[in-house]
């Protein structure tokens, strides 16, 4: 990319607005398709545990017990993702962006795959939920290390007048994977029996995962690394710890960073993965129709994300991210009435509405305005502890806290207060941040 006419970099180190050419198009799209594979890997999990894995994994466990073991193991992806941000960060930061983003796509797929061939408890006893919880474990490091790297990359690379429209492909194409996922997972449920699905089709999507990333891995090694990130390496500008630097000096930006992904994870993962197990296991509704309202919301996600973002450019980060926790507060408790109504129709309106337009508002500037928190030498280091410690304390732990407030109180009640004081502190963290739209890289 140094040798192309995409970005210019001036003597701010901000990218300055140039053609858009074909090199910054592949790059664009190479950093996109990861996300894509990496949040199909990541949701065939989501779609599939709280339906197979109670029972395949934790058989001698009751009821409410098994579904809290799933969704234990579920938010052991997220515990790990902090770690896998703060390695890949650092070594993003350290070595390159490039090299980082070909390693954690490798460890996902390969992850994935291995579920998808576990035996199961009858067959070989604890060490199968054992297995399950270390291959969910390298999902979540992989998956940590992978979003910022792939944002710094296109958002280092891209017109500067520009950058919250580009930045968010990477987001406009996770709900490409979410759709891949929910989609396979509605066709495999159509296509064979609860008692075959339950048995071995769950498998099918894990091991295909193995191909997704030849191909992946092919087209990453295609493209070359941050214009920007050159820059800084060759001066006196880059740190030997990038994440001692961040721990020191940028700690408020960490903290605003944490609460952005914090409300939107919380949102979108308890509109998804808690309402699926809730509407099976509780409701009795068909897996089908929750995987197909969440892949037609992830259609109008996909194509609202990149929309909003670009006026972002124009309006800034905070207003659509402070709108969109707004919305969020209020629309929550009509969300669960919907649910409750057992309607599949107005089960599929629900998560339209909450993923395809609210979710949507928080999560398209979320990539640029995260990144545009830290500069050029600590960007992926900061970036991702603030993303990551943001996904852990708000989606990674959602549906297991759902699950157990409704164990614990039987009503939707306590699930909505707990979203609310959250949205809460996000929407004040928001109010307090920078606006980072016109700030140089």
């Amino acid at each position: 990319m140094s040798n192309s006419a995409d970005v210019m970099v001036g003597a701010n180190g901000a990218a300055a607005a140039a053609p858009i050419t074909p090199a910054f198009r592949k790059l664009v799209i190479a950093s996109s398709l990861g996300s894509v594979i990496e949040h199909y890997d990541f949701f065939i999990y989501a779609f599939t545990a709280p339906v197979v894995f109670d029972r395949f994994f934790f058989p001698r466990m009751d009821s409410t017990a098994s579904m809290l073991a799933v969704y234990a193991t579920f938010a052991v992806g997220f515990v790990a993702r902090p770690l896998g941000g703060m390695v890949f960060g650092h070594y993003g930061d350290r070595l390159g962006r490039k090299a980082m983003l070909t390693i954690t796509f490798m460890l996902m797929g390969i992850a994935s795959f291995l579920i998808g061939c576990l035996p199961s408890y009858d067959a070989i006893g604890l060490l199968a939920p054992i297995a399950l919880v270390a291959l969910r474990f390298a999902q979540g490091f992989a998956f940590g290390g992978e979003y910022m790297n792939a944002v710094s990359l296109t958002l280092e690379n891209a017109p500067s007048a520009r950058r919250g429209f580009f930045a968010s492909f990477v987001n406009a194409s996770g709900p490409i994977g979410v759709i891949l996922a929910s989609g396979f997972i509605a066709l495999l449920g159509f296509v064979s029996t609860p008692q075959d699905f339950a048995q071995w089709v769950w498998r099918v999507p894990f091991v295909l995962s193995l191909v997704l990333v030849v191909l992946g891995t092919y087209i990453r090694l295609q493209v070359d690394e941050s214009t920007l990130f050159k820059a800084v390496q060759v001066s006196a500008a880059r740190p030997k710890a990038p994440l001692l630097d961040v721990l020191r000096s940028w700690k408020t930006s960490v903290l605003f960073g944490c609460l952005a992904n914090m409300v939107h994870s919380t949102f979108q993962y308890m509109s998804t993965v808690f309402v699926l197990g809730y509407a099976v296991k509780t409701l009795g509704m068909a897996q089908s129709t929750v995987t197909f309202g969440t892949m037609v919301a992830n259609v109008l996600e996909m194509c609202m994300v990149p929309l909003i973002a670009s006026y972002s450019d124009r309006f800034g980060r905070r207003p659509f991210i402070a709108l969109g926790i707004l919305l969020a507060a209020a629309w929550y408790s009509i969300y669960f009435q919907l649910v409750a109504t057992k309607d599949p129709t107005l089960l599929i309106l629900g998560l339209v509405v909450s993923i395809g337009i609210i979710h949507a508002l928080m999560f398209a500037p979320e990539a640029a305005f995260t990144a545009e928190l830290f500069p050029t030498e600590i960007r992926v280091s900061g970036s991702s502890l603030g993303k990551q410690l943001g996904i852990i304390l708000g989606g990674g732990i959602a549906p297991l806290v759902g699950t157990a407030l409704m164990g614990a109180g039987g009503s939707f009640t306590s699930v909505i207060l707990y979203f609310e004081v959250i949205a809460v502190c996000a929407f004040i963290g928001i109010l307090l941040a920078p606006e980072s739209m016109k700030r140089p890289l």
